[in-house]
């Protein structure tokens, strides 16, 4: 078991150390046809759980080794707000986390519940994802564990809005024929004006997904980007971008860690690791540990 993985050198957040809170089993109150991760029925609740000093420690271990990290990204092989012990982590966290900030990613789905607001609350930065308004669409797109109710999710959403205090980005990943029509965008785009969002992200699929979907194409992407834009939304479309050579050594453990929670391109583990990982990486190749898939005419290592 490995609770950290990385560093991976974010887009918008610089060098980031991810902390996954499930990393045994995927553990989500989702199943989205877009995910990254493999297709498991969506969950109410974590039924394996880590130790919240299990977790620190490797955090702490991973700080010592790998300087200049500039984000703790709180993940998981799910959704991390299902993780029962969050606040008392972001507490303890503090005593050892540094000058670096602190990002959730989440799906915003239990910002409604008072036990995890209040600690959501106690990031840096949360960035949150929202691919429908609509309950077909949501239900389509997301496949919600039955407890899920989407109209307490959007209230949950504007609720923790109002009371965050740091800085707040959002996300939507688009699916071809799911969620792209333009009324379901105005609807997502008037919801989302109210807040004071930093930046929302749109986006196709980069990554290969756990289902046979396809995202849309660029050009329509820019559509909805000024479709968002005229509601007064700080809109990005992210580009894949590579600039920085961090030369990370990563024993084989460590690779198979962040290939399973993010697969990365060919281009940006040529740019990002040193010599060493490199000959490890493609002797994993070698022995079937990991292998190479296309998607969207990019090749992706992933386990």
């Amino acid at each position: 078991m490995s609770v950290v993985f990385g560093p991976i050198e974010s887009r918008r957040f610089g060098k980031s150390l991810g902390v996954d809170l499930s990393p045994m089993i995927k553990q989500c109150n989702y199943d989205c046809l877009y995910c990254e991760l493999e297709g498991k029925k969506a969950m109410e609740n974590m039924d394996e759980v880590v130790d919240v000093d299990c977790i620190l420690n490797e955090i702490n271990i991973a700080l010592q080794k790998f300087k200049n990290i500039e984000s703790l990204t709180i993940t998981a092989n799910g959704e991390p707000t299902l993780y029962p012990h969050l606040y008392e982590l972001m507490l303890k966290l503090e005593d050892i986390k540094g000058d670096c900030k602190t990002l959730l990613l989440s799906n915003g789905s239990l910002f409604w519940d008072l036990c995890v607001s209040r600690a959501c609350l106690l990031f840096d930065r949360v960035k949150f994802s929202l691919d429908a308004v609509s309950e077909s669409v949501f239900k389509k797109i997301d496949r919600p564990h039955s407890s899920v109710s989407l109209e307490t999710i959007l209230k949950g959403l504007y609720s923790f809005c109002s009371d965050f205090s740091g800085e707040l980005y959002a996300e939507i990943l688009f699916v071809k024929n799911v969620n792209d029509s333009i009324d379901e965008v105005k609807k997502m785009a008037s919801f989302l004006s109210p807040m004071n969002l930093v930046r929302l992200d749109i986006s196709g699929i980069d990554r290969p997904p756990a289902y046979n979907v396809c995202g849309v194409d660029f050009d329509t992407l820019e559509k909805f980007a000024c479709i968002f834009s005229s509601f007064n939304i700080n809109v990005n479309i992210p580009k894949r971008e590579v600039v920085r050579k961090d030369n990370l050594m990563l024993n084989e453990d460590e690779i198979l860690k962040t290939l399973s929670l993010r697969p990365l391109s060919k281009s940006e583990v040529e740019l990002l690791f040193c010599s060493d990982s490199l000959d490890i990486l493609h002797k994993m190749k070698q022995k079937g540990l990991v292998k190479l898939r296309e998607n969207n005419g990019i090749l992706f290592y992933e386990v």
